[in-house]
């Protein structure tokens, strides 16, 4: 019996240690879990953007045109490299022959006799003004389809950064919205009760009912924005489509936008004209469409060229054996070196026709190269008026809710002085959160607009999305843009 007694305490004086370790470890697992949480949240836009990348349907196409273009830089290559081809041939064959003889026309006929030839033929262009043309244009293909790509990047970016705008301006509308619903609520039971008391009219009473409706229709409107802004970016960041990724996608927040974000976004230039003098020389877009310029004068090089002569050098040797009656093991070993020029004198006016026609097309890629130019001009104007109304919106909102809190703070106040109701405490609250929403809509807007203006310059990039989240989200652990 005393052993036994001196063994339970002990038994039982384990449960609460093994306790305390298994609530340590749970705790450590919980905070590495935080940790590693708030790493990836310090550079979601980089991470986003990363995974667009390997994932957009859209972006995967640009990929593969750009793959397709550079291809024609290595055919051009080739046409000025030698060329060699060789030829084999083994056949059975029938022969009739006649021939005239001093008594007259002599026939032979020659069945199922075998034969063999082969030859091996190599050529080097000498002077081929059309292929130097087509090497020139190959080039400018191959680089209009770099620029292609680089400009579905910055469409990309700005794809990727008018979701995550828009997903923090509906959750900030979500938010204030389901506030507004219990504000709503509780002014409409404030009012029921002066109604009660004598002091009110069913009028207010029935405004106060409606408002609470249009709060939850703005709650539920909300709630859908949000809900496709989620959706949005799990389709552009190739989020699987499991249940347990679903779940994770669920629990992945809206960037918190920063109240001053609009004054903190870094402009490279300080007015539209000069945002509009750089794009002109950096807009991806218009540099690959001065590429296909260049691409359509060429073409009329080779349109052109088609009246000059080609010379190239050969040298080819063949053999032939065959095994007729009369030419019983017969060979032919030849040998050739030698140079061909080959003149043009008359196409039936192919060759002036398809100089008018490339010329009509270079006409009409310099037009269109103007034509973007003026529509780029037109753009970045207006994101930079966006973006300045958006600023001072922002400013506007910031002052009405610091003006708003000393409202409340003075309301609340007077409630406990008795010179004030909760209904003014409550109607101020309406005001902020709306003041709120509509700081957190410029914010967002703002962005949209700096987005495309850095697209217009091919600035958005890995490296510049994640210099720039400190500036945008409030939950971002860094604050200075390098």
């Amino acid at each position: 019996m005393p052993t036994r007694v001196a063994q339970a305490p002990a038994a039982v004086g384990y449960k609460p240690i093994l306790k305390r370790l298994a609530a340590g470890m749970i705790a450590s697992l919980a905070l590495s879990t935080l940790i590693l949480s708030q790493d990836a949240e310090a550079e979601r836009l980089r991470t986003d953007f990363d995974r667009a990348l390997q994932h957009d349907p859209e972006f995967q196409s640009a990929i593969a045109q750009r793959d397709a273009g550079v291809e024609t830089l290595e055919q051009a290559r080739a046409q000025l490299l030698p060329q060699a081809s060789s030829n084999l041939q083994r056949s059975q064959n029938n022969t009739d022959s006649r021939t005239q003889t001093l008594i007259g026309p002599s026939d032979r006929s020659f069945s199922n006799y075998p034969a063999v030839s082969a030859s091996l033929q190599v050529r080097q262009a000498l002077y081929r003004p059309k292929a130097w043309a087509n090497l020139a244009q190959g080039k400018a293909q191959a680089q209009y389809a770099e620029l292609n790509l680089l400009a579905a990047r910055q469409d990309l970016a700005t794809r990727l950064m008018g979701i995550h705008a828009e997903w923090a301006a509906a959750g900030e509308a979500l938010a204030s919205a389901q506030a507004s619903v219990q504000l709503q609520m509780r002014l409409a039971e404030q009012l029921q009760q002066l109604y009660r008391a004598g002091d009110g009219t069913r009028t207010d009473v029935e405004v106060a009912k409606a408002r609470i409706v249009q709060a939850q229709s703005a709650a539920s409107e909300a709630s859908i924005n949000v809900e496709n802004s989620r959706l949005a970016w799990m389709q552009m960041t190739g989020q699987p489509g499991d249940a347990f990724a679903d779940a994770q996608a669920s629990s992945v927040q809206a960037l918190r936008l920063r109240e001053h974000l609009a004054d903190d976004l870094p402009l490279m230039h300080a007015s539209s004209e000069r945002w509009q003098e750089a794009a002109r020389e950096h807009n991806p877009v218009l540099r690959a469409q001065r590429e296909a310029l260049e691409s359509a004068r060429q073409e009329v090089r080779k349109a052109q060229s088609e009246h000059l002569p080609a010379a190239d050098l050969f040298a080819a040797r063949s053999y032939s054996k065959s095994a007729m009656d009369n030419t019983i093991g017969t060979e032919f070993r030849t040998a050739q070196v030698g140079v061909q020029i080959s003149v043009p004198i008359y196409a039936g006016g192919a060759v002036n026709s398809m100089i008018r026609q490339a010329q009509a097309n270079a006409r009409r890629v310099e037009n269109e190269l103007l034509a973007s130019t003026a529509r780029m001009n037109l753009q970045i104007d207006r994101d930079w008026h966006t973006l300045m109304a958006a600023r001072a919106d922002a400013t506007a909102q910031r002052r009405s809710i610091e003006a708003l809190k000393v409202v409340i703070d003075a309301a609340v106040k007077g409630l406990g002085a008795g010179i004030s109701t909760r209904m003014d405490e409550d109607q101020a609250m309406l005001q902020l959160l709306n003041a709120r929403r509509d700081l957190a809509r410029a914010n967002a807007r703002a962005l949209f607009a700096w987005s495309r203006l850095m697209a217009s310059l091919g600035g958005l990039s890995e490296a510049s999305l994640t210099d720039v989240e400190p500036v945008i989200d409030s939950g971002s652990k860094r604050a200075v843009f390098r």
